[in-house]
Formats: structure tokens, sequence, C-alpha cells
């Protein structure tokens, strides 16, 4: 059987009015607002005949979403399927405040999706044949307002993407986005006057404030069960069971489609039903104890270092408990990360650039282009070339992420590297803003979960202020070029894995 996400694969149409609301709820949203508008002393015939009007001016001209959707994204996202979830949102006691229904969110990868087939519509207006949400962790911060005078900020934000499919084969989204920020346990972060943060829009599509709001408000309610399902993820007492079509249904697929079935985690929540159906019935304390806090996390086996020497994947991993009850137990507070999905496979850079044969040209950024482009990426190829030689693969960023020059492992360890060219006149300026990038990304790639995070800053050339080295040993930073990378590298990389 197919998922939502493997027909997502082959065709994700954008969004649209008449296919996010469907028919019902074009009309009934239209007669609202010529009632909000008109008033509602008009007769119901005369009501009738302008929702008509309205109806047809709207087909004509319907506003299609400018957002569209890769279904190459999903080529390497990991999904869950949370029907049980969703089921158990749907018979949740009417008036539930669902912020305080969910426990830790912190998000295990950085791009993951969760979705939902066959289930009962949260919305209880129409039956959907599936529903999926792609969350994304750490989108720009600037790009989402905060109140004034909040003590402190989220450690997480996540951005909620929603797909729905009301005929199957026909998936359409992005159709709303949502923002939520976490706290440092991976709750919701809540402003200063007690609310939750939490903010949504139509993914693309002009609207009045009054019809967004609406609309975000609704569109919500499926969003719900996708944020329960990640506080699920963190319980111990559910099952999370991988799941791998068969080689007959991915051959039959593949012929028909060009694409294998997607492989998934299904979401088991029946070992803590009783206490979930306790809470339905208004025992609200069962459901703190079965959503307690154990923040697990993923690990994922390479061939070179299997699982018990033969099981190679991603696996959820449970957190560990020491100590003895005598002496009282400490829960090891992991930092939900999933460093082996940080950046894609180093992509070399182009080292013939068109202008770059010396002659002077006037850039705001000498990175840019012409010498100091060709130097820069000339540099960065040496770098990846040195830490191939240590037997570590190198990396470039993924979409989504920091847009560091170029990472790499070691031991527990992610190290980010931003290069830059060097001219006498122009030295001061490139080293001052490298530090500040690599600062910046060493900032975001730890609120990530990716932990510990070594900022490396690479010169084309050993500066001429000697004073650059002290600076920058104060700040953590390690400074490199060409000549010394593999010395300097190769014995930070050792002191490493003599203490990991």
């Amino acid at each position: 059987m197919s998922r939502l996400a493997d027909r997502m694969r082959l065709e994700c149409r954008p969004a649209r009015i008449s296919l996010i609301d469907g028919p019902v709820r074009v009309r009934e949203t239209l007669e609202k607002t010529i009632v909000q508008e008109l008033g509602s002393s008009m007769s119901r015939r005369e009501l009738e005949r302008r929702v008509n009007i309205a109806c047809s001016a709207l087909l004509q001209s319907e506003p299609i979403s400018d957002s569209t959707f890769d279904p190459s994204i999903l080529d390497d996202t990991p999904i869950f399927v949370a029907d049980d979830v969703a089921t158990y949102v749907c018979n949740l006691p009417l008036g539930t405040n669902f912020a305080d229904v969910v426990s830790s969110m912190a998000p295990p990868f950085d791009r993951f999706f969760i979705e939902f087939q066959h289930v009962p519509d949260p919305n209880k207006k129409e039956q959907l044949n599936a529903w999926g949400v792609l969350i994304t962790t750490n989108p720009d911060r600037d790009a989402i307002k905060r109140v004034g005078g909040d003590d402190g900020e989220p450690r997480w934000l996540l951005t909620l993407l929603l797909f729905l499919e009301r005929e199957k084969g026909k998936p359409f989204g992005p159709v709303s986005e949502h923002f939520i920020g976490l706290a440092e346990d991976g709750t919701w972060f809540r402003h200063n006057d007690g609310s939750v943060f939490w903010s949504g829009q139509l993914a693309g599509l002009d609207a009045p404030d009054g019809a967004q709001q609406q609309s975000a408000e609704y569109f919500a309610q499926y969003c719900y069960p996708a944020l329960l399902a990640i506080s699920f993820l963190h319980c111990q007492n559910i099952e999370i069971r991988p799941v791998t079509p068969s080689e007959k249904q991915s051959r039959s697929y593949r012929k028909k489609h060009g694409k294998d079935l997607v492989r998934y985690h299904v979401l088991d929540i029946k070992p803590i039903r009783r206490l979930l159906d306790r809470y339905r019935r208004g025992e609200r304390s069962d459901l703190r104890r079965a959503l307690h806090i154990c923040r697990g996390h993923f690990k994922t086996f390479a061939p070179e270092a299997p699982l018990l020497g033969r099981a190679v994947g991603t696996y959820w991993w449970g957190p560990q408990v020491r100590g003895s009850s005598e002496e009282g137990i400490v829960l090891k507070d992991y930092r939900v990360s999933a460093p082996s999905e940080i950046g894609r496979m180093y992509r070399e850079a182009s080292e013939l650039v068109p202008d770059a044969d010396g002659t002077t040209v006037v850039r705001k950024e000498p990175d840019s282009g012409g010498r100091g482009l060709a130097a820069h990426n000339r540099t960065q190829n040496l770098i990846a070339k040195t830490v191939r030689s240590m037997g570590i693969v190198p990396l470039s960023p993924k979409e989504g992420e920091p847009d560091f020059d170029i990472a790499w492992r070691r031991a527990e360890a992610l190290f980010v590297c931003e290069v830059k060219s060097l001219l006498p006149e122009n030295e001061e300026r490139q080293l001052r803003l490298a530090i500040g990038q690599v600062i910046r990304y060493r900032q975001k790639l730890t609120s990530m979960g990716h932990e510990p995070v070594i900022a490396v800053v690479a010169a084309e050339r050993p500066p001429e202020d000697s004073s650059w080295n002290e600076l920058c040993e104060n700040e953590g930073i390690i400074l490199i070029w060409p000549e010394i990378a593999y010395e300097r590298l190769s014995n930070l990389g050792q002191s490493l894995d003599t203490t990991s």
C-alpha cells in the first residue's frame, strides 16, 4: 500500500482555494464574509444569490498558491506514520487545551515528515484521504516576530508545512505554514503573558487578515496530531516500528511510477492506551505521567560500525537511567539531535572563474567573483582534500541549513568552516567577516542539537597581522591556511579521539 509520501514524491499540486476548502467550505466562508460586510438582515434567497455570484467570480479568477513543493525533499527525509495518534486526538474531550496535552516536542531530526491516512478528520466536517506535516527546525529567526519584553527566547523554532489529499493520488500543498517556539526542555515556549509561541498563515495565498487568521486556526487542527506524535516519540512506553515495503510491492510500484515505495516508521501507542483513555475520562494527571519527558534520540549505525556487529540503519534510542534508587536516579537529559543528518556530500567548488586573471574588479564582496572567488574556491577545495586525507568525509550544506563553506565530523565534534580569500588591503575586513559568520554558524548548529561545534576559519594565506591568531584562540576558533591545515586539524582531531 502506498503512503501519502509516496504520492507526494510523484506529484504535489500547488494549493488553491477550491482544493483547500472544497465546495461546501468555500460557500460557507463566502456566506460569512457577505453577512459581515452587508449585515444579516437580507433574505435567505438574496444571500444565496450573492453567494452564487461570489462563487462564480472566485472560480474564474481563483488564486493559486505561489508556494510550491519540491518532491525530492522527501527522498532523504525520515517519515513517520501516526494514524493511531490522529484517531486518539479526534476522540479527545471537546474543549481540550492542546497546549496542556503535549509534552516535549524537541525535534528528533532537522527535517522529518509525519503523515496520517484513512483516519477521522480533526475538523469533523469532511473526510480527507490523507494529510501530512513536514517539520523543519530553526527557520530564519528574523522571519518570526517575537513579542517584545519576553525573558529569553525559544531554543528551537519549528516550521510546520501542511499537505492535504482529498482524493487519493492528488495531494496538494503546502496549504498552510505554522511556526512554533520550544523552550529549553522541548516544551512549548510561553511568552511573559502565559501565551504559547504559535502562529500560522496560509502558504503563498493572499487573503484578508481575518480570513488568514480563520484559515490558520482551521488548519492548525491538522497539525496538532503531528505535535502529539513528536511527544510520543519521547516516551519509552510506545513502540516505533520500522516498515520496509516488500520487494514485490516495490518492484510493482517502481515499474509503474519509476520510484521505490518509501520506508517509514509506525508509531504504535497501544502500550499507553489505558493511560490515555483515563485522560479522556477526565483523569488529567495520568497523561502527564504517560508523557513524562524522557528525551530519547535517534542513532545511526553505518556499515563500518554496525549495531551489535550486524545491524545497519537508524534506530530510536531510549534514555539511560544511571545510579541506584538509594542514591537517587539520574535521567540523562539528551539534547535531541541527528548528527548524521547535517550536510550532504561535499560539492567541489569551481576554480575556473571568468575574470580571475588578477585584474582589479570593484566588488562589494571580494569572494563574489574574479580573483577573490577563484582564491576562495581553491582554498575551500584544498581544505576538503586535507579533510579527506585524514579519512573524514567533507560536507556541503543542504537547503535550509546555515550557509557554511565546508563541514566535517570527527569523534563527537562537528567542525564548521568559513573560507576567505586574503589581500593586504582587505585582510582586516575579510577576517572580521569570517569570524562573525563562523560564530553565527556555531550558534545555529548548536541550537539544532549538534554538540560540540568547533568553528574554523580557513584563509587563503597566513594573515600579515599575527594578532589574528591570538584573537581566534581567545574566541575558541581554529585559524588555518592550506600550508598548516593538515598539522593543525590532525593534532586537534587526535586530542578529540583520545577524550571521546
